[in-house]
């Protein structure tokens, strides 16, 4: 067997160091629950198992959670801390809040806006109805969500329901997966589904709105979408609002009917100049009783976990496209005064002030196959794809020259 030469060696190394997985935290901290994470899924219907929990199937991301769970630890998931910290998060890109039935601390949600206007930063947050103790959820969602800048999804006082399209009652929604046609790379979120058109179960959800700048709200329905926002599921054309708890709907009426928003993405515009991806549901991919995730209600079907995995690919890939923080330079401002005797030069040095969030990890999903990104924020996404292909190509090489005799 002929030695594999020495500077292949060192050029796999050092190309390696630019390729990694990419990073999900899932939050437990506020009772979220870990219903789907790690764990076999049974139908709470038939008490079957029918799929295994998204941290398995989802295997090629890594993996951390925020918060206290033995069955997470007992699983291997990386505890990244007990709360929500800017230090947890750190290296994260896709953070999931699922349904936060406790309310976040100011330094919870400084810490994830901190860490949002990094850019290129995916944060997915899950409501929930508002029947009885449900609208904490809501008020908990919408309170961090008016925290971060120049948000304008939110989660109305209300709650989904579907007299056409569900598993056997109406708050039972069968949502249709019908991806607004401006949605960029909109193939991804299609693809993969049982039927023409994906269906995910929401049970019992809420149903999102949006704000303007003047904190006026309004339904997410066709003829109102603000820009940059993209409804992703929906009810079908026999939607009805229901509101029967306290505080009262703000976008929505009780019993109106139509076509409501049950999921949406919004790609936010930092005040630093940065861009990332905010998510918003009316269900959670997890810790809720029956979560996004799950394929089968009883006798009826659905796409949630090809949906999820859609979502996320998609969620990475758009958020490697958007900007980071804007950078500013020094300038040298030079002024010279004369007097009769001498001549005098004076430089002064004008500094204006950069962010102090360092550029967010860029991030690359196009295939079934493990999520890339660049393993340091100053590394172009270019040279990730370069360093991809250059890796390919080495393993090939190497594997001609251990063949040949």
């Amino acid at each position: 067997m002929r030695k594999v030469p020495v500077t292949l060696i060192i050029f796999v190394i050092f190309f390696s160091q630019y390729v990694g997985a990419a990073t999900i935290a899932v939050d437990v901290s506020h009772s979220e629950g870990t219903v789907a994470l790690v764990s076999p899924i049974v139908d709470p219907v038939t008490g079957r198992i029918i799929a295994e929990g998204m941290i398995p199937a989802l295997s090629w991301y890594d993996w951390g959670y925020i918060g206290y769970s033995p069955e997470l630890e007992n699983a291997g998931v990386k505890h990244l801390g007990d709360g929500i910290t800017y230090d947890a998060l750190e290296g994260v890109d896709i953070l999931i809040i699922g349904q936060p039935w406790k309310r976040f601390s100011p330094d919870e949600m400084e810490a994830i806006v901190k860490w949002f206007s990094e850019g290129r930063k995916v944060l997915w947050v899950a409501g929930d109805c508002d029947r009885k103790d449900s609208a904490y959820v809501q008020r908990n969602v919408n309170e961090l969500l008016s925290a971060i800048p120049n948000t304008r999804l939110r989660i109305d006082y209300a709650t989904a329901t579907d007299t056409f399209s569900n598993a056997g009652k109406s708050a039972y929604v069968a949502g249709f997966v019908r991806v607004d046609l401006e949605t960029p790379d909109a193939g991804i979120l299609n693809r993969g589904y049982q039927g023409e058109v994906g269906k995910v179960l929401f049970h019992e959800p809420g149903v999102l709105a949006w704000v303007d700048e003047n904190g006026k709200w309004h339904p997410l329905i066709a003829g109102e979408i603000p820009e940059g926002v993209y409804r992703i599921v929906t009810t079908s054309g026999n939607g009805m609002i229901e509101d029967d708890y306290a505080p009262e709907a703000r976008a929505y009426k009780a019993w109106d009917r139509g076509l409501f928003t049950l999921l949406a993405v919004e790609f936010v515009k930092l005040p630093n100049g940065a861009e990332s991806i905010l998510i918003v549901s009316g269900e959670s991919p997890y810790g809720s009783p029956v979560p996004i995730w799950v394929n089968r209600y009883g006798t009826y079907l659905f796409d949630g976990q090809q949906f999820v995995t859609n979502l996320l690919r998609w969620a990475l890939l758009e958020a490697s496209k958007l900007a980071p923080p804007e950078e500013t330079t020094t300038t040298i401002v030079t002024t010279t005064t004369t007097t009769e005797e001498t001549t005098k030069t004076t430089h002064l040095t004008v500094s204006t002030t950069t962010t102090s969030n360092p550029v967010a990890e860029p991030t690359t999903a196009t295939s079934e196959t493990p999520v890339t990104t660049a393993a340091s924020s100053r590394t172009p996404v270019w040279i990730v794809g370069v360093a991809v292909v250059l890796l390919t190509g080495a393993a090939v090489l190497v594997f001609l020259l251990l063949k040949k005799p």
